[in-house]
């Protein structure tokens, strides 16, 4: 199996279970899960989607030579992700913003998967047991192949982040006891203020906001009022976009036509917003070594800490407003 991916290039898929996953039903339906959640429908060039993403974590694993069983649950580890991907977890709201995560084995488990991974000798509690496997997702302000893989897909793919880029982050991020560090203080500091302004940029943007309280109210209206059930989120975008249609009830539609490119929002104060709400500020701050040791950049650099507080405090709530009725 060769697959071509917008950022690594030509990628060689020469292990049989790797192969067999990625043909597997519940990764070929995350084809049509939108990486970004709502903000594609008013900018179109936003195009990732989650299959996308679940290749290029695995990928990332395999670059490192981590163990198959690793590799495996990167490939795996947004398979439970629901249709519009986060949008959901503005209608169900968590602490962790990633109400998908609990329907990881359930999912899975009621999936042609185990038996692929039974077939290839591959333990699937331990793929299953993200625990086991800190560099898959751990906590900010640190790396891992889920962080990497959208900070550097999300910037390549709305013209951020060249591919040269890409490259140099790939040869100069090193790790040794399951940790992400650089050697060179300045390509870490070039990653941690990129990080920051992607962030700033596409996650956080207004329209991005906006789109998804739009996306969020036509779900939570149509759940509310019989139109949508919980097992339907685990659909794909484009059936759960039927249903709210079908639905034919004059809020959702209201709400489902704003949806549209040229519909833009801009930041507001809460007494004018729209929508006001918390957002997810990400900081990272990458290991360093220094000496033999690894430190955090803003110990090297101490001046980054009050620029990534500034924009913790500034960006934990966003209210959008519309910018344009075009």
């Amino acid at each position: 199996m060769v697959l071509r991916d917008r950022i690594y290039g030509r990628i060689a898929v020469t292990e049989p279970v790797i192969a067999e996953l990625i043909a597997s039903k519940p990764l070929q339906r995350l084809k049509h899960i939108s990486q970004d959640g709502a903000s594609h429908f008013i900018y179109p060039s936003r195009d990732v989607t989650r299959f996308e993403h679940s290749v290029g974590a695995w990928y990332l694993a395999r670059y490192y030579k981590r163990p198959v069983e690793e590799q495996i649950a990167c490939l795996l580890h947004d398979v439970p992700h629901t249709a519009f991907s986060h949008v959901i977890d503005t209608v169900i709201p968590s602490d962790g913003w990633a109400y998908h995560d609990q329907f990881l084995e359930k999912v899975v488990m009621r999936s042609e998967i185990p038996d692929i991974c039974r077939r290839h000798r591959i333990d699937i509690a331990k793929v299953l047991d993200k625990e086991q496997f800190p560099l898959l997702e751990n906590d900010l302000p640190d790396i891992s192949f889920d962080r990497l893989d959208y900070f550097m897909r999300d910037g390549y793919g709305f013209g951020l982040l060249p591919r040269q880029t890409v490259k140099l982050f790939l040869t100069s991020l090193k790790e040794k006891h399951e940790q992400f560090y650089f050697e060179d203080v300045r390509i870490a500091s070039l990653y941690a203020i990129l990080y920051l302004n992607f962030c700033r940029l596409l996650w956080l943007d207004p329209t991005s906001h906006g789109a998804y309280q739009l996306l969020a109210g036509a779900i939570k209206t149509a759940w509310e009022t019989g139109g949508l059930a919980e097992e339907d989120f685990f659909a794909t975008d484009e059936q759960v976009w039927q249903k709210l249609q079908a639905a034919h009830d004059p809020q959702i539609d209201r709400r489902l036509e704003r949806l549209r490119p040229g519909y833009e929002f801009r930041y507001a104060a809460e007494a004018e917003a729209e929508f006001y709400g918390r957002s997810k500020p990400r900081i990272v701050d990458p290991l360093v070594q220094k000496d033999g040791e690894l430190v955090r950049l803003t110990t090297l650099i101490p001046g980054l800490a009050y620029y990534f507080e500034e924009f913790r405090g500034r960006y934990q709530y966003i209210g959008a407003a519309p910018q344009s009725m075009a």
